[in-house]
């Protein structure tokens, strides 16, 4: 439970992380159901990839783009901006590099 927790909390810190170059493996408009009162569903833009740390890996992430105010349109056109085996940004926890994110640059220009 706590290294969970120290896993998230250090994802705040994660711009000033080593960067590394990755790949993307699959790209994907995911739409997330909720059992709520207004059973609104809600669209999120996944993006997986795999990189490794000098000799060590391969290591795999994926990260999420949810925008403020999200639209189909919006997330079908962000997504034709990526593509399988295209070139990324990876940051990295040095002590751990399964903890990982995209850097925030991937997602800029959405």
């Amino acid at each position: 439970m706590f290294e969970d927790l120290y896993d998230a909390i250090s994802r705040v810190w994660s711009w000033r992380w080593p960067l590394a170059d990755g790949e993307v493996t699959e790209v994907i408009l995911e739409r997330i159901r909720h059992r709520t009162a207004n059973n609104r569903d809600t669209i999120r833009f996944a993006i997986a990839y795999e990189f490794s740390v000098g000799n060590d890996g391969p290591y795999t992430g994926e990260s999420f783009w949810h925008p403020l105010f999200p639209s189909m349109k919006r997330m079908q056109k962000a997504k034709g901006k990526f593509h399988k085996h295209q070139r990324v940004l990876v940051r990295y926890r040095s002590d751990d590099p399964s903890i990982n994110t995209l850097d925030g640059r991937v997602w800029q220009d959405l």
